[in-house]
């Protein structure tokens, strides 16, 4: 906090940013430092939480919290849960009191005007031999050309680059066909500037058909270029995104619906399968849907998917990192800690190097391979995700797979819960994603 509340105010920047900082803070004197290192805006976490009843049992991601807080069990709600917002108003009216109490003892008149005044904190000599070996000076240092540069933040908002105008010629262009329900396409292409893009249809289809009213005349957007941030995020069903280029981060996050798939420009000369196509944090949050990415993707692909189907050529660390649902199939090399708190759902992976195992978080998952008889049925699953894949994006490398599905079939992992059954999985998981 304070390097950057430093550097933007040497480089001039200070006025056009507002600082936040979060993390361990529980008191009004918590709030009360974190200002004179230069924050103006204060996250609170755990304290509330735990103001609401949590325990802190660090079981969040098993769907049992015994105190109701993280769960999506009624029946543990309505038995454990005590949290009422009486409860957080008393709370951060105590941390308003604390941090009132502590601006009158240093004379300062708001808490505004404490922001960046580290010349009224003091650094203590330290009680071990480690504490006094610290130098805190980089802390409490004002560069010269700071000098009466502004503390805090001088504007209430800043413009966006991109100012939503493809985002409302979309709406413009595409309402008569969504207010018909008639299915279409429309071709647009897009830069990296352009961010959230299918967000705005996807609530004009929402507000008049739900979630996934109009999936049977779905409207389809043919993009493309290099897509901004948050590409098909709360994608509705009745919305179908096809992008000739690349994405960046959060692709279809929180998605209730629809079909998005990411391909590499035709003619491409490079592999798809190690080439990158899409960011990090893809299908955060997603319910719904199908996604298809004809290359690969980067760290916490399908964290906390509870729905989606999903196929990547590659991912990077955390893939499927605390998972509930859904399919999650990859068709190349993962990073580490793949499956970290997956309860729920399963995932296909392609182990060409032999280190998936070792690549798992076991914690939660069982790995089982496909290639046994007992197995037919997850095979030809398998082979039929990889058709729709290669329908969907056109994959060099799925169209390799398939000519000899028989050889790389073999180098699959099935990836389950533990508490999930090998006989059952299939028919529990594979409901339509629409």
């Amino acid at each position: 906090m304070s390097e950057a509340h430093q550097a933007l105010r040497v480089n001039g920047l200070r006025d056009k940013i507002r600082l936040q900082t979060d993390g361990g803070l529980k008191t009004g004197l918590d709030v009360v430092k974190a200002a004179m290192l230069g924050a103006e805006s204060f996250g609170f976490g755990s304290t509330p939480m735990i103001a609401l009843g949590c325990k802190y049992l660090r079981i969040c991601h098993l769907n049992n919290c015994a105190t109701g807080v993280a769960t999506q069990t009624e029946r543990l709600r309505e038995e454990h849960y005590i949290g009422e917002p009486e409860m957080l108003i008393n709370f951060f009216r105590f941390i308003a009191e604390e941090v009132k109490e502590l601006l009158g003892l240093l004379g300062v008149p708001s808490l505004e005007a404490l922001v960046g005044r580290t010349d009224l904190l003091e650094v203590l000599p330290g009680t071990t031999v480690k504490h006094k070996k610290l130098d805190m000076s980089a802390l409490l240092y004002t560069h010269p050309s700071a000098e009466g540069m502004p503390q805090t933040c001088q504007m209430a908002r800043n413009e966006p680059h991109d100012k939503g105008e493809l985002a409302e010629r979309m709406v413009a262009e595409t309402i008569g066909s969504i207010e018909d329900a008639s299915e279409s396409s429309f071709d647009y292409l897009v830069c990296n500037c352009d961010r959230s893009i299918g967000a705005r249809l996807s609530g004009e289809i929402a507000i008049r058909y739900g979630n996934l009213g109009l999936s049977e005349t779905p409207i389809t957007l043919n993009l493309k270029g290099t897509a901004g941030q948050s590409l098909g995020v709360w994608n509705a069903g009745g919305l179908n995104i096809s992008l000739e280029g690349d994405a960046n981060d959060y692709v279809g996050k929180g998605m209730a619906g629809g079909v998005i798939s990411v391909f590499p420009p035709k003619g491409s000369k490079f592999a798809s399968n190690e080439s990158a196509i899409a960011g990090n944090t893809c299908l955060y949050g997603a319910t719904g849907g199908k996604l298809f990415a004809a290359g690969t993707v980067g760290e916490r692909f399908g964290v906390r998917n509870s729905g989606v189907f999903a196929v990547a050529e590659g991912a990077g660390d955390h893939c499927c990192e605390y998972m509930t649902g859904g399919i999650v199939t990859i068709l190349g090399k993962t990073g580490l800690n793949f499956g970290a708190g997956m309860t729920g759902g399963f995932a296909y992976v392609l182990d060409m190097e032999g280190n998936f195992f070792d690549r798992c978080n076991h914690e939660l998952i069982d790995l089982n391979r496909i290639s046994s008889e007992s197995m037919e049925s997850y095979q030809m699953h398998l082979k039929s995700i990889i058709e729709e894949h290669v329908a969907h994006t056109g994959s060099a490398w799925g169209t390799t797979l398939l000519e000899d599905f028989d050889r790389y079939m073999r180098k699959f992992y099935l990836v389950k819960p533990k508490t999930a059954s090998v006989s059952t999985l299939l028919k529990t998981t594979t409901a339509d994603p629409q």
